[in-house]
């Protein structure tokens, strides 16, 4: 039987996407009445719009373990609503009368290359990979009406790991289906590209890349291949770092030869090249590991004519007015506490404390990660299942430790009293009801783009 006290504790979560709803279900299912803002129509996060539509098991099966944990009736769910535009954050701490405030955001603001000016070609040679994959999953829809995106031949792709391997695919698959249709008159859907790989498709058609006049997309690492983070070891003996590093070794070489794009390790953005305000190359560093830390060869440049950049270096928390950061990061109580600064009950789970935009590292403070990142088929199976074990049972050891020390702090807090306990209802259904809200299943029914492979089929 759950306490009745239990249930005059109100949480408000900041985020409903893997963090957020694995927060607020579990405090809802132990009797913990929890309202989740949302900045989205959607609660998913990266989920929806950070993983190329390809990945439709992935996408369905961990859209629908939100779906089952933000469905319960504990819980208000609250889309469109982003704290600093619609709510202030000094307001919600203060007047709304929360228990505690659980901040789980995540990271939505893409790092800026590190070159001077850079920012300028947005738009114009420059693309970053939020704003990529956002066109990319929605441009199919009728009613998309955002910006359209031109994959241009010879495009650069910066940045390394699972993310970046997924744009330079996305490039590539985008640019040779297009010349394909177009030099040719042959249709091949996203799927069979995907499934298949770039060189398989074309072999099939009895053409290729020098054919078709296609350059293709280089990827720029600053490490090498044995260096890129797509598979984790299992500890930190010399032996498992090694087999480590030969997976992902191997499972670049895979992408290489299956998507037929470039790889340049060793190398960092400094600088581009322009003429009459078009970009026309990227200036690249040259460098060498000594150590595992990398050291510039002075002197040492590579210039690659290039029309367009893609940026993959990561994504950082956006920032909420209100409260204090250190550089890009949340300022918390405590190194690598969960507690925010300067308040007494506000915290942080996942990507607006790691910092880190991938679905595997949100998870550090949720309690499942992830199914599977990389295509099974592209690794050994007991490698990945392996990998997914251990990092598993990492994340769900440090999820467990978060929740129930929040659990034991909310316990003892006051109460609150019914009459603040109605104006967060009152607040809470207002809000709702301005952008039509019912229901949460009709409102996911309702907002759920139309999906690419309903089309095709």
């Amino acid at each position: 039987m759950i306490d009745t006290n239990i249930q005059k504790h109100y949480i408000a979560i900041i985020g409903g996407s893997i963090s957020g709803s694995e927060a607020a279900f579990t405090l809802a299912a132990k009797g913990f009445k929890v309202v989740v803002f949302e900045m989205n129509d959607l609660p998913y996060g990266k989920i929806e719009d950070g993983l190329p539509k390809w990945h439709v098991g992935l996408r369905d099966k961990q859209e629908k373990n939100i779906d089952q944990k933000l469905n319960h009736e504990n819980i208000l769910y609250v889309p469109n609503v982003k704290i600093g535009r619609d709510i202030n954050f000094e307001d919600l701490v203060k007047n709304w009368g929360f228990t505690v405030i659980i901040i789980a955001n995540g990271a939505w603001k893409d790092r800026d290359l590190p070159i001077n000016d850079i920012n300028k070609f947005i738009g114009n040679g420059l693309i970053y990979q939020n704003s990529l994959l956002h066109w990319y999953n929605h441009k199919h829809e009728p009613n998309y009406k955002g910006s359209n995106v031109e994959i241009r031949d010879g495009a650069v792709v910066v940045g390394g790991g699972l993310a970046s391997l997924d744009v330079v695919k996305l490039g590539m698959i985008e640019l040779v289906q297009e010349t394909l249709f177009s030099k040719k008159g042959i249709l091949v859907d996203l799927f069979e590209f995907e499934k298949n790989g770039i060189a398989t498709v074309l072999e099939s058609n009895n053409t290729n890349l020098q054919e078709l006049q296609i350059k293709g997309l280089s990827l720029v690492y600053r490490r090498t291949a044995r260096d890129m983070p797509l598979k984790s070891p299992k500890d930190d003996t010399p032996e498992n770092v090694e087999k480590a590093k030969l997976v992902s070794e191997k499972l670049l070489q895979k992408y290489l030869d299956k998507y037929l794009f470039k790889f340049i390790p060793l190398s960092i953005p400094i600088d581009i090249i322009e003429k009459d305000g078009a970009l026309k190359a990227l200036v690249l560093q040259r460098v060498t590991i000594e150590n595992g830390k990398i050291i510039s060869k002075p002197g040492d440049t590579l210039t690659i004519e290039t029309p367009m950049i893609i940026s993959s270096i990561g994504s950082l928390p956006e920032q909420i007015k209100g409260l204090q950061y250190e550089g890009s990061w949340l300022k918390m109580e405590g190194k690598g506490n969960y507690k925010v600064y300067g308040y007494n009950n506000v915290f942080a789970i996942g990507n607006a404390v790691t910092g880190r935009g991938n679905i595997q590292e949100s998870k550090v403070h949720g309690k499942r990660m992830t199914e599977k990142i990389i295509d099974k088929h592209l690794v050994e199976g007991d490698l990945l299942e392996d990998w997914l074990e251990n990092l598993n049972t990492d994340l769900i050891n440090k999820v467990d430790k978060n929740v129930a020390a929040i659990e034991s702090f909310i316990k003892t807090q006051k109460v609150i009293p019914d009459s603040i306990i109605e104006n967060i209802l009152i607040k809470t259904k207002e809000l709702q009801e301005k952008v039509g809200y019912t229901t949460y299943t009709d409102w996911i029914k309702s907002k759920t783009p139309i999906r690419l492979e309903n089309l095709i089929k």
